[in-house]
């Protein structure tokens, strides 16, 4: 009688083990690796407190509502209708890095946090402390959706200060990429949108990016309507997101619809960032139709900063009025 108890206590330890076993989680599957840099507005987190020198200062690091109202624009690649000047060229950019080591230039006023690859200070009279580490994730998160868009990566951390306007150079300038430095000076009063200021950002880093691919004498005597309208061209998710424009030929028409001509020369009269809008558009028209080879040796052409300095003859074989018509030509299409 005892043998057969003992035979059936086996056989229940034996079921029990089984049941548990096929209850037990299977591991997870890892997901395949995306060939494509994610644009994730979380990736990257400003570094912890006690990873800062001495002297700095750190605020708070939850980003708030303002910064939800972006996650849409920077949480996805570019839209598909904007030209992406690798995709142009048939290959990818290379990988960003996930991290560039040591400190950018030291600035004045307080550093606040450094990111993946961004250095930020602020000074007096101008965003707060606790505001500027907030943004500090979407900040790292444009600089790799420009990088994305341009091709091109960084290899030499950046540092970003805010400051007071009375600090700018001119009056109006709202900011200022200073790329032989590896620095760029953001001014903005307190109350102000700070969310304007983060765009502000991506397009003094996209400077950086053009020192970074051509290099910083190239940078110095480039043509203005392809300095800046690279630059603006280069953040323009997060630029034409504020007009709810698809693309640069649809904003161009905003502007046209508003009064503005579509001028290339002159044209600054209207405003600085119409000035910048159109010099946009006119350079996603001159990459769709001409491709990166031509934008990159064009760039290289400029001989100073006065606009229509580029050989725009001797590299696409038309003269800048002739291809200006057929920029406007092509936003009214």
């Amino acid at each position: 009688m005892s043998r057969i108890t003992s035979q059936c206590l086996a056989l229940i330890v034996l079921v029990l083990a089984l049941s548990l076993t096929s209850a037990a989680p299977l591991p997870a599957r890892r997901a395949a690796a995306s060939p494509f840099p994610r644009l994730d507005m979380f990736q990257f987190g400003p570094r912890s407190v006690s990873q800062l020198p001495p002297n700095a200062s750190a605020g708070a690091s939850d980003p708030g509502a303002a910064m939800l109202r972006v996650a849409a624009v920077v949480a996805a690649p570019p839209p598909v209708l904007v030209t992406n000047l690798a995709a142009a060229a048939g290959v990818l950019p290379n990988p960003v890095p996930a991290h560039l080591p040591g400190s950018g230039p030291w600035m004045r006023g307080t550093l606040v946090t450094q990111t993946e690859r961004l250095d930020l200070y602020v000074g007096l009279k101008t965003f707060s402390a606790e505001q500027v580490a907030a943004i500090a994730p979407r900040l790292e998160s444009y600089l790799r959706q420009n990088e994305w868009r341009f091709g091109t990566t960084l290899d030499q951390r950046v540092s970003v200060a805010f400051y007071r306007p009375a600090m700018a150079p001119d009056r109006g300038t709202r900011g200022v990429a200073y790329t032989e430095e590896g620095r760029a000076e953001i001014y903005y009063r307190p109350h102000e949108d700070i969310d304007r200021a983060a765009v502000i950002v991506a397009h003094e880093l996209a400077h950086h990016l053009q020192a970074r691919r051509y290099g910083t004498a190239a940078q110095k005597r480039a043509d203005i309507i392809l300095l800046e309208g690279m630059a603006t061209w280069i953040t323009g998710d997060l630029w034409l997101a504020r007009y709810g424009a698809p693309h640069w030929r649809g904003r161009a028409r905003q502007i046209e619809a508003a009064g503005v001509p579509l001028r290339l020369l002159g044209i600054t009269r209207y405003g600085s960032d119409n000035a910048y809008e159109l010099w946009a558009s006119f350079f996603d028209f001159l990459v769709s139709n001409y491709g990166l080879e031509k934008i990159d040796a064009l760039y290289r052409s400029s001989s100073s900063r006065e606009p229509g300095s580029a050989d725009y003859e001797g590299v696409l074989g038309k003269p800048l009025d002739v291809l200006a018509d057929e920029w406007r030509a092509w936003v009214r299409q």
